[in-house]
């Protein structure tokens, strides 16, 4: 039996691998499988998973797929991770370094193959919420860090969305601000709205990996030693499918080994 805390701590592999993970390097790697050797990627400003994500990706299977920083750093090689993605020690190794400018000009020329995206809230279509809740007559509670660039929701060929937390709070039936459009009302509506890019086709959290096929959150794996019960009550919308679902691949031992050893050797994810 495996076994695995669920927002923080260490998992094991399986009776007798002795490979132990945590939470992070757990999504690092199952992200990192998400991407293509083809793909031109760009990151959020506080994610450290897709970034490590990406480079992981880099190591193992996509050696061509080009990461651009939101500082404009294109494919970095610090020898580490830093927690925020727009650290300006990210230029140290790097390929090239553009501007502001040089990024969100690929709003329009449809360049962009993924974008990832995390959230104050994310519901059961995909849909983004950055920027606050609690609203009471127009104003939030809370307010959230926003977005730059909502246009990359749109024009990127695929989004994959993350959580470091599984909670009611942050995976709701509708969220309360639209900031990056997901599939929308579920269904063909973000076709039907004009937008022509696949959208959100995956959502990775430290419980489980949702698809997102038909427009709406499923569980595609629940990963190794959590309980089905506790993805049913952490979960604020009904999920379609009922389990047994799935189980997650586990981390390899090639692929915990890239991970620390060359992507993150001081162990940023294991904190």
């Amino acid at each position: 039996m495996t076994s695995v805390e669920t927002q923080t701590g260490t998992a094991e592999a399986g009776p007798g691998s002795g490979i132990s993970y945590s939470p992070d390097e757990l999504m690092t790697v199952v992200m990192a499988r998400e991407i293509r050797n083809d793909d031109l990627a760009v990151t959020g400003a506080s994610s450290l998973v897709p970034v490590a994500a990406c480079l992981l990706a880099q190591q193992l299977h996509a050696p061509d797929m080009t990461l651009i920083l939101p500082s404009g750093v294109v494919n970095p090689r610090p020898g580490r991770l830093y927690r925020s993605a727009s650290d300006g020690r990210w230029v140290t190794g790097a390929e090239a370094v553009g501007t502001g400018y040089d990024l969100f000009e690929m709003s329009e020329n449809g360049r962009l193959s993924v974008m990832f995206y995390g959230g104050v809230q994310l519901d059961r279509h995909g849909n983004v919420n950055l920027h606050g809740t609690g609203y009471r007559d127009g104003r939030p509670s809370f307010r959230g860090p926003g977005l730059a660039n909502t246009s990359f929701a749109v024009v990127s060929g695929r989004i994959i969305l993350f959580s470091a937390h599984h909670t009611r709070r942050t995976f709701v039936d509708r969220v309360e601000f639209l900031t990056a459009a997901g599939h929308l009302d579920g269904g063909d509506s973000r076709a039907r709205a004009g937008i022509t890019t696949d959208g959100p086709v995956c959502c990775i959290t430290p419980l489980v990996t949702f698809g997102l096929d038909d427009g709406a959150m499923t569980v595609r794996s629940i990963h190794p030693g959590v309980d089905p019960e506790t993805v049913i009550d952490r979960t604020g919308f009904a999920l379609p499918t009922a389990p047994p679902w799935p189980v997650t691949a586990g981390p390899t031992p090639d692929e915990l080994d890239v991970l620390r050893r060359v992507v993150d050797p001081t162990g940023e994810l294991a904190r």
